[in-house]
């Protein structure tokens, strides 16, 4: 059976700004004050710590509460603001060692591959363009293609149907890759090393090095 690999780009297959704590505590503490200026009571994102958690919530609200209207004109902002972000980033990534290879062996064994993000499509064609990644991927799943970002599953969910795959692995760096694997029933593989994770979260794997993940693919589609 047919499985796929679905891979979280920044910090992941690539080193990001974001591996800066500063910069994180930045950007978080500027999305909470753009997701206010742009109406979003404090009350929706009080006790979020996290930037994606608080666009995800952000986005309950205005669902059940902005005109038609009002919501475009509302993620034509937020997209401008994280864009500022995601370009940087992706301008001043710099390849993994372990990336290419562990993609080239995960097609000699048959596997599908896909990127489930949480930038925008033109940080990724920036990214893939810079390090020559395009060719090694079947699906591209950006935030622009969802309403959620990762951690909810709608983005792997999309990926595993458009690949038309049951059996999945989802590789990241954050608590949120194992959990949008673990709530679309997939297998989660966790790169152990961002320092934005105190404590390993709940995935299937741990490994401290994407040339780990081919093996472990391996196991997985003995199983199916």
């Amino acid at each position: 059976m047919t499985i796929a690999v679905l891979f979280d780009l920044e910090d992941t297959l690539i080193q990001t700004p974001w591996s800066n704590w500063q910069h994180v505590l930045e950007f978080r503490r500027k999305t909470r004050e753009q997701l206010m200026d742009l109406g979003i009571p404090h009350s929706v994102l009080e006790g979020i710590e996290r930037a994606t958690i608080m666009r995800n919530k952000a986005v309950e609200h205005i669902e059940k509460n902005f005109t038609r209207v009002e919501a475009e004109k509302f993620h034509q902002e937020l997209s401008k603001f994280f864009s500022q972000y995601e370009l940087e980033s992706a301008k001043k990534s710099k390849l993994l060692p372990e990336t290419i290879p562990t993609l080239e062996k995960l097609r000699k064994i048959g596997a599908r591959i896909g990127l489930v993000t949480n930038t925008s499509s033109k940080a990724v064609e920036i990214a893939f363009q810079l390090h020559g990644l395009e060719k090694y991927f079947d699906i591209v799943v950006t935030r622009e293609k969802v309403k959620k970002l990762k951690p909810d599953p709608e983005g792997v969910l999309l990926a595993a149907k458009t690949l038309g795959v049951k059996r999945f692995c989802m590789v990241g760096d954050l608590v949120f890759d194992v959990l949008a694997a673990r709530n679309a029933n997939g297998v989660s593989i966790f790169v152990k090393g961002s320092f934005q994770e105190k404590i390993d979260p709940p995935a299937d794997y741990i490994v401290r090095s994407l040339s780990e993940i081919p093996a472990i693919v391996k196991r997985e589609m003995e199983k199916s």
